[in-house]
């Protein structure tokens, strides 16, 4: 999972212990069946969208109100040659406050591209890194994005930055499941995530037909989840994000008993190595025909071996072959680890530039 286990996220590559992995009688799901690919069509598969969509949901729970996102308030600002950059601060849910940066770049005109950038699980960093004020320079996304022109908007995720619940570590989310025991972290983050829409598109200076997302590590596996779940969002690029919670050696630390408690219900199916009732690839399945790149690495020490990821990338593209959008997908792997090396931010500021335009 994505630096759940800190001990295992940072330890070198050879002492990761493959040996208990708890799902590996389990085995990928299918997307679409082999046996009869060849005969299928976008009415088949937009009802087993709708059946992912559905089983999805249905596990990660559902928001306890409507989502209502207000009261956006500016705490303060600086500028410089690219942008000015403001902290905001808004509120979501029962009465809940965010902080979060907003970049807006100098000499826009109206109706400019937007970015959504997420940033990864980072002790008590959370948005500083992804705004480039804080945290090693490769996560600094959301800032070199406002550097080419895009409008930002970088918000912390809940337990972590500045949304630590008080006298508690970071990470630790059993004040949420206190308050919330139906719903879950992942179910959150989400609904946290389009808030994050919302603020964007309260701006007169924002392009609402041209909102993108990108993220590393937890932002990148809720990169994949805006694309899924907001129809608001239209392209973006995840980074070592993307897995098959079946197949990791750890596959546990997706929903663990204390700390940071993520699918919450997908522990017993796990435990009992059970067919889980939804696995990632069907839910990134769901972002077709959105234009989408995932980059990822073979090899990954917070998630382990991550070479069956290769052959989610096909499956992913015989989705999008069915829409005949087989270019509005790009499935990267490298050997670089769980990093944002210079050259995968090249081609994912390069994606979103394509389909954005700045």
């Amino acid at each position: 999972m994505l630096v759940l286990n800190r001990a295992v996220a940072f330890a070198p590559p050879q002492t990761y212990n493959a040996s208990v992995r708890i799902g590996k009688t389990m085995s990928i799901k299918d997307l679409i069946p082999q046996d009869f690919i060849s005969t299928v069509d976008l009415q088949w598969w937009r009802s087993k969208r709708e059946d992912i969509k559905r089983r999805f949901r249905e596990n990660i729970g559902t928001p306890p109100f409507a989502r209502n996102t207000r009261s956006i308030e500016t705490i303060d600002s600086v500028e410089n040659q690219w942008y000015s950059r403001s902290k905001i601060r808004y509120i979501v849910g029962d009465c809940e406050e965010i902080r979060a940066y907003l970049f807006a770049p100098v000499g826009m005109t109206d109706k400019t591209p937007a970015v959504l950038a997420l940033h990864q699980m980072n002790e008590l960093l959370g948005k500083d890194e992804a705004a480039g004020l804080r945290g090693y320079p490769d996560y600094a996304y959301g800032e070199e994005l406002a550097r080419r022109g895009y409008v930002v908007l970088v918000p912390d995720f809940l337990t972590m930055g500045e949304r630590i619940f008080p006298g508690k570590e970071n990470f630790d989310s059993l004040p949420f499941y206190e308050k919330y025991p139906d719903w879950s972290m992942v179910g959150k983050d989400i609904e946290d995530s389009m808030s994050a829409v919302d603020v964007l598109l309260t701006f007169d200076f924002v392009d609402p037909g041209r909102i993108g997302a990108i993220g590393h590590s937890h932002g990148g596996i809720h990169t994949i989840f805006v694309l899924a779940m907001d129809d608001r969002v239209a392209t973006g690029v995840s980074n070592c994000g993307m897995s098959v919670i079946s197949e990791e050696e750890q596959c546990l630390e997706w929903s663990s008993e204390d700390e940071y408690i993520y699918f919450p219900k997908l522990r017993k199916y796990l435990l009992e190595k059970r067919d889980l009732p939804f696995d990632l690839n069907e839910v990134a399945a769901l972002i077709a025909p959105k234009p989408w790149c995932n980059i990822a690495a073979y090899y990954d020490r917070t998630m382990g071996n991550q070479e069956f990821l290769a052959g989610v990338g096909v499956q992913l593209n015989q989705v999008y072959k069915l829409y005949g959008k087989q270019n509005h997908f790009s499935f990267l792997m490298h050997g670089n680890d769980h990093s944002f090396p210079k050259y995968a931010r090249s081609l994912a500021y390069d994606w979103l530039d394509r389909f954005l335009g700045t």
